[in-house]
């Protein structure tokens, strides 16, 4: 038996639909975004900080505020706990007494990071409370510098405590702070 011509034609047709129903697919493919070439919106990275602390040597024409500097470390940790990122930092601090009328706290901090970059920031939305077991509860608050190489213009927000361990032989009062910082874009 022979095939019809009809049949022959419908024969010939399938391969050349199938090909351009592919090419139709594969175009669509490559003119749809993928999930992987969505814009990812940045996370806030929450880092670990540890920290001593001593007051400056006094200077005069400064009344009424406790001040302090300081060096720690920043550690961020990735989601299973390993470190991806570490710093060492450095701080100063004034913190007017209660009774100061005027004086506003100042923080100021670096944090120069293992991969060669900087944090920097000077921060005046910072409070310290006391805490029952006798430590300080520390808040900090504020804008990174725009400048910063790591982190520049987010927004930070540091909760921590400090305890006093010691006196140098000056009588000075050392500190030790452990905290937490976190990054949001």
């Amino acid at each position: 038996m022979r095939p019809s011509l009809k049949a022959a034609r419908s024969a010939r047709r399938l391969p050349t639909v199938t090909v351009l129903a592919a090419a139709l697919c594969a175009s669509m493919t490559v003119l749809t975004p993928t999930a992987s070439a969505t814009t990812t919106v940045a996370e806030p990275v929450t880092c670990e900080t540890t920290s001593t602390s001593t007051p400056p040597p006094l200077q005069a024409g400064i009344p009424d505020q406790a001040r302090f500097e300081g060096t720690g470390t920043v550690t961020c940790r990735d989601a299973q706990g390993t470190p991806y990122l570490e710093g060492a930092s450095t701080f100063s601090g004034t913190l007017p007494s209660p009774t100061a009328a005027g004086l506003t706290p100042v923080f100021r901090s670096r944090v120069d990071w293992s991969d060669g970059t900087v944090t920097t920031g000077t921060f005046t939305d910072f409070q310290v409370t006391p805490a029952d077991d006798g430590a300080l509860q520390l808040t900090i608050k504020g804008v990174n510098d725009a400048d910063s190489t790591r982190f520049a213009s987010y927004s930070v927000s540091a909760t921590g405590q400090s305890v006093h361990v010691g006196t140098d032989p000056n009588g000075e009062v050392i500190s030790n702070q452990k905290g937490t910082v976190t990054y949001r874009p």
